[in-house]
């Protein structure tokens, strides 16, 4: 086991944090499918963490989603960047969290069917350890004009709330990522302006989903963006590029409580045909993350906020938060070649709100 283990974090991919252990299979309904994370091995020398599928009541909820809106409201993007601008809603049997990631293009929802979990096992006993939403479908609402569905050529015409439309039966989310084409919705929100409802999970959704989806699509006031971590020093030349309580897709996880990532390349938000993958083919790029200490490797686990650097790694340190709930951790990707000192001090730097009180976090800048 411990060779297998020293050789998934010798294969494993730059972006993703390699702190925690899981597998990528799901187990539901007695069908095998593939999770929307890239869940990774750490390099700390514990026991394997394995998640599985459940489809019981969730330990920790959801974010919170209002009632569906009417079907009448006008949909528009917001125009000041790093802005929410749209509601998480109800419809059916799926809960559609509001905007937890966003980009200068685009803005992320996530959907969870019903009381779908994952489930962390761990320790001799395999007891559950922890537990997150499990999100198998992604809504991705485009900036007007940033969007063009020419990936969705020769697909199904529809119609959501009177505009038009594509369905495909199998595209993938990201034609970069190894996860299985799904089904997938583009549609016109409004004049020049897109979304994407997209299956992340093969099999698990059809058409009529998607349309009951995507016509629950709705606008809220525009609010600032906001996270759960503040950084007072980057190192130099990097830009903010994407930010939220998740990562990029496929680096995302739902457990994860913050992130930010920055880069020297800011990636061309024009002529989109599916969101960036922001850690392969941009260049260099940073990630600073935030995660319940559950979701963790134990070796990692250093009590007092003093930050250090993983040993077999150099790009990657820790510091935990004061209370020793969270784990903050900073990634250097893509050959970014940052000294370990402002990695270091990165993290030194960090403020930290409370990521149960989203009224604490702090704005997007």
């Amino acid at each position: 086991m411990q060779d297998l283990l020293t050789q998934a974090r010798t294969d494993a991919l730059a972006e993703a944090p390699p702190m925690r252990r899981e597998v990528e299979d799901f187990v539901t309904a007695g069908k095998r499918r593939r999770t929307r994370h890239r869940l990774l091995q750490g390099g700390g020398g514990a026991a394997a963490l394995l998640i599985g599928l459940a489809l019981v009541p969730a330990l920790s909820s959801p974010s919170p989603a209002p009632a569906p809106a009417s079907v009448a409201a006008p949909v528009s993007y917001p125009d000041s960047g790093w802005t929410y601008g749209f509601k998480g809603y109800r419809t059916g049997d799926f809960t559609v969290t509001a905007p937890e990631h966003i980009t200068p293009g685009y803005q992320e929802l996530y959907v969870q069917r019903g009381k779908e979990v994952s489930k962390l096992y761990g320790g001799s006993g395999g007891d559950v350890v922890a537990s997150s939403p499990l999100y198998s479908a992604n809504i991705t609402v485009y900036r007007p004009g940033v969007f063009q569905p020419s990936r969705f050529t020769g697909g199904e015409a529809v119609t959501v709330k009177g505009r038009p439309g594509l369905f495909k039966q199998s595209l993938k989310y990201i034609d970069s990522s190894d996860l299985a084409p799904g089904v997938a919705l583009a549609w016109q929100y409004a004049d020049n302006a897109w979304a994407v409802v997209s299956s992340v999970v093969q099999g698990e959704y059809d058409k009529a989903e998607l349309l009951q989806l995507a016509s629950g699509l709705a606008p809220s006031a525009a609010t600032p963006a906001t996270v759960a971590i503040k950084a007072s020093f980057v190192p130099a030349g990097y830009t903010l590029v994407s930010a939220g309580r998740t990562d990029d897709f496929p680096s995302g996880a739902s457990y994860m409580a913050a992130s930010i990532r920055l880069s020297r390349t800011v990636p061309s938000y024009a002529s989109l045909t599916e969101p960036i993958d922001a850690s392969t083919g941009h260049g260099p790029t940073v990630r600073i993350a935030l995660y319940p200490v559950e979701f963790t490797d134990s070796t990692h686990r250093k009590p007092g906020g003093a930050s250090f650097c993983n040993s077999g790694n150099a790009n990657l340190c820790f510091r935990m938060t004061a209370g020793g709930r969270y784990l903050a951790e900073i990634y250097a990707d893509g050959g970014a070649a940052i000294p370990q000192s402002d990695l270091l001090k990165t993290l030194d730097g960090l403020q930290f709100a409370d990521p149960k009180r989203p009224s604490t976090w702090f704005p997007i800048a």
